[in-house]
């Protein structure tokens, strides 16, 4: 075993000051700030060096300590974009190999970066594991360093900055301060979306005019997602994390494991869905739109629909610098398949140094090539009882495997090792009468009148964005008497104020994407 006293372990230092959290009322009364002095300041280079403080404000509340990591990773992006630029590449011709050259070490450098972080403790744990077993003498030192915050999301970002240059898609960025705030805009900082530099650059170098109408429609983005996560997603967060934190004890009650499991589900999505809502509608009050991050991912009927559905910039990412590049769907289909592995695995590794994310990874991965396989066959079966492709019934079959099989796979995502993942699959296998049900569901983080608000609020929340994904619903909200509007605004205002969760385990800085 690695004894304790061999350990180098470098831990960042924190910050004293309060964080400026997503889910706080010091981060409305930032963003207010921050949005009255930029509509007041006169052009766009005030505008951008007053953005651009506030970010970096906004970032060293959160990760003061590596606030320099941030700098360093945009000083790298920078330079390495202008000597990209000189090559005046055209796109869709073949990249020189002097612009190559240039592209690789700064893709390496990003890339060491972010290893260095986020990667090195796994790695230097494993090794020196490997070396214990094989009887080697001195371990490897293990490395813990703290994760700058979001940094998975600007390297990544970084990333297809130099790439899209290098393809001669995008010219770089002369003005240093637009590029800074492009990398660390404070509504995106800190766990995406992931924007390409085609899309934002431009915006934050246009002069906006205040908008009410984006105004409105941002503060009630925000809303919505204030919700999803203080309504559904944090109190959901107790019963995961009762369950997931000690699985043995309820190794015996298959209903709580499932129903536990099915929460982690639902409170993902609220809490990532939720954050992007609130960061894109505090971006929308600037002018700015972010991409979009999710498309309702629980109503797709494959798993292959649902990852187009679901956290969108960073697959799209995957799909443009990972999954063409390797040869996309133009080679053999071996080839292809491989590919999709290739990127699932890429993105276990992405969401967290650990085997649990790699086999979630490999596992969606997976899901599509059997998924493939299995196709014929399930026409075949379809057509035994005449279940037409467009048939209701098919499709709510469809929805509901894909959401079973997602959820499994969340199993490994959630679980704290290997080991707590294959116990609670196991033991969610088990026949539902020998569940011993020791620990009833009102006794497992929440009160059953706790549950029951969780349960109308999540329902709420499905129900609405099914309408949405049909109707203009804000446009039908904006179109209603002032006396209907305001009663909407002020009765969602206080169900957030009156049932969102505020417990005494209740964190705002707890976005589930923070830690990636």
């Amino acid at each position: 075993m690695v004894d304790a006293e061999s350990l180098v372990v470098w831990h960042s230092m924190r910050s004293h000051g309060a964080p400026l959290q997503f889910g706080s009322v010091e981060y409305l009364i930032f963003l207010t700030c921050a949005a009255v002095v930029y509509f007041a300041l006169p052009g766009v280079k005030s505008r951008t060096l007053w953005l651009l403080a506030a970010s970096y404000f906004f970032y060293a509340t959160l990760s003061a300590s590596w606030t320099v990591v941030l700098l360093g990773v945009t000083a790298v992006g920078y330079v390495f974009g202008l000597l990209l630029d000189r090559s005046e590449h055209a796109a869709g011709h073949k990249i020189p190999s002097r612009t190559r050259g240039v592209l690789v070490l700064g893709i390496a450098i990003v890339l060491a970066v972010l290893f260095t972080f986020k990667y090195a403790g796994f790695a230097s744990g494993a090794l020196s594991g490997a070396l214990w077993r094989l009887g080697a003498g001195q371990p490897v030192p293990l490395i813990r360093l703290a994760l700058p915050v979001g940094i998975s999301f600007w390297t990544f970002q970084t990333i297809a900055y130099l790439i899209d240059i290098a393809r001669g898609n995008q010219a770089a960025e002369r003005n240093v301060l637009s590029y800074g705030l492009f990398i660390a805009f404070f509504p995106q900082v800190s766990a995406g979306p992931i924007a390409r530099s085609g899309q934002l650059l431009p915006q934050l170098a246009t002069k906006h005019r205040f908008e009410y109408d984006l105004m409105r429609s941002g503060l009630l983005l925000m809303l919505w997602g204030f919700f999803k996560k203080l309504v559904v997603a944090d109190p959901l967060a107790m019963i995961v994390n009762t369950v997931y934190g000690d699985p043995d004890k309820f190794a015996t009650d298959p209903i709580v494991l499932i129903a536990a499991t099915v929460a982690f589900s639902v409170q993902i999505y609220c809490d990532f869905s939720g954050y992007t809502d609130i960061v894109r509608g505090s971006a929308r009050l600037f002018g700015v739109n972010l991409l979009p991050n999710f498309a309702r991912p629980y109503e797709a009927r494959s798993i292959r629909e649902f990852w187009r559905r679901w956290h969108m910039s960073l697959m799209s990412w995957f799909k443009d610098y990972v999954y063409i590049p390797l040869g996309g769907s133009r080679v053999s289909p071996w080839r292809r398949r491989l590919n999709i592995l290739a990127v699932f695995l890429v993105s276990g590794l992405w969401h967290g140094a650990g085997l649990t994310f790699v086999v979630w990874g490999l596992l969606n991965g997976l899901y599509q090539i059997v998924g493939e396989w299995l196709a014929p066959l399930r026409e075949r079966v379809a057509g035994q009882f005449k279940l037409r492709p467009e048939s209701s019934i098919r499709k709510v079959i469809a929805t509901m495997i894909t959401f079973g099989l997602v959820t499994i796979a969340w199993v490994f995502f959630r679980a704290e090792s290997m080991a707590d993942a294959f116990l609670i699959l196991q033991a969610m296998l088990r026949p539902v009468w020998t569940s011993h049900t020791n620990y009833a569901l009102g006794h497992i983080g929440l009160s059953l009148i706790q549950l029951k608000v969780v349960a109308v609020a999540t329902a709420t929340v499905f129900i609405t964005e099914w309408i949405s994904g049909r109707i203009d619903l804000p446009g039908l909200v904006y179109r209603q008497n002032v006396v209907v509007r305001w009663i909407i605004y002020q009765g969602t205002v206080m169900t957030v104020v009156i049932f969102g969760f505020y417990g005494a385990q209740y964190d705002a800085a707890s976005f589930a994407y923070f830690k990636f």
